[in-house]
């Protein structure tokens, strides 16, 4: 077992046990009785929208590409979204780039670095409703840092990329670390050298991902795309959350949807156990609803995300003809 997954584990672990302790089994097994099964034909449908329109939205970051389709790449999400799920170190951002890398004759790279891309849109929306949402409906402290550490986080990300792609420095940068490697022995010369070509060219192809940024008709319609996303996924959390008549209003939504996004961000094992629910039990703790009836809550959550995905997901991945051994080579040499 590598030491990433044993890290991830450990997380996990970490997780649980905070979530566990002390906690009401009677509560939480009376909650999921409580669940009406009244939203779920609309949790459905908003859910499965979000998914093609980031089909839209990755197309945009492709620059409108022909050979590309928004419900082709919208179902390429769905299945590397379920891979994301049950396989860890994000396997499913992997086969995305994989796939279009193999099937379209696209650069790998390229491919990662409009992926990557999103995500910092993706961080940008969702942090724009965590701090809307604390400056509207909760002014804790812990919780007002935490909103500006992740939006400083995702801002920031984006301005270096911008900088790097803009000032196109890569190869520049490359001839300094090889004039500093060629006076050496060949013997140690020649490989240190061979090594920084490679990675030079890596580098200039993921920053193709961010031609958008070079286009403001793409990248507006790829930053309100990703609004219209976090807004669908937001009414989802709603929609599910309502279907326990706890009396919560929208809010509790926006902060379901934001701490449970963030903790994505964690290394944990598949399904994201442990940060996943605890970040839910924080988002409704805010709200005053216990701890089990949270947990009961989040468990819902994620397994009706993981049926659509699973069911949706797998069919595309059959539909696309890659195997799980490719993409499991492809996420060790990654």
């Amino acid at each position: 077992m590598k030491k990433r997954k044993i890290f991830a584990l450990v997380v996990s672990i970490a997780f649980l046990v905070l979530i566990f302790y002390k906690i009401d089994f009677g509560e939480l097994i009376s909650t999921f009785k409580n669940f009406d099964c009244k939203n779920l034909i609309w949790i459905v449908i908003f859910y499965v929208l979000s998914l093609y329109v980031r089909g839209v939205r990755w197309k945009a970051l492709l620059l409108n590409d022909k050979k590309y389709s928004a419900l082709g790449l919208a179902e390429i999400f769905t299945a590397g979204s379920m891979l994301n799920v049950f396989l860890p170190a994000r396997a499913g951002d992997v086969y995305r780039a994989y796939y279009l890398g193999t099937i379209k004759e696209e650069r790998k790279m390229k491919v990662l670095g409009s992926i990557i891309l999103e995500r910092i849109f993706d961080g940008i929306c969702v942090f724009l409703i965590l701090l809307f949402a604390v400056m509207m409906y909760c002014r804790q402290a812990w919780i007002f840092h935490l909103a500006f550490g992740i939006g400083a986080l995702f801002v920031g990300s984006l301005l270096v990329f911008y900088l790097i792609y803009k000032f196109d420095k890569i190869d520049w940068i490359f001839l300094q670390i090889s004039k500093i490697f060629k006076p050496l022995p060949e013997k140690f010369a020649h490989p240190l050298l061979t090594f920084t070509d490679k990675i030079r060219n890596y580098m200039n192809s993921f920053m193709q991902g961010f031609q958008v940024l070079d286009s403001l008709k793409f990248t507006v319609i790829s930053l309100a795309a990703s609004f219209v996303i976090w807004g669908l996924e937001a009414y989802v959390s709603y929609l599910i959350v309502d279907s326990f008549d706890l009396g919560l209003r929208f809010a509790a939504a926006l902060f379901v949807i934001s701490l449970t996004s963030f903790s994505t961000m964690i290394p944990s094992t598949s399904v994201f156990l442990g940060p996943y629910q605890y970040a839910y039990i924080l988002a409704l703790g805010i709200f005053g609803i216990e701890k089990s009836t949270a947990l009961a809550i989040s468990a819902i959550h994620q397994a009706i995300y993981m049926i659509i995905l699973t069911v949706l997901g797998g069919y595309y991945l059959l539909k696309c003809n890659i195997s799980l051994k490719d993409i499991e080579k492809a996420t060790e040499e990654s």
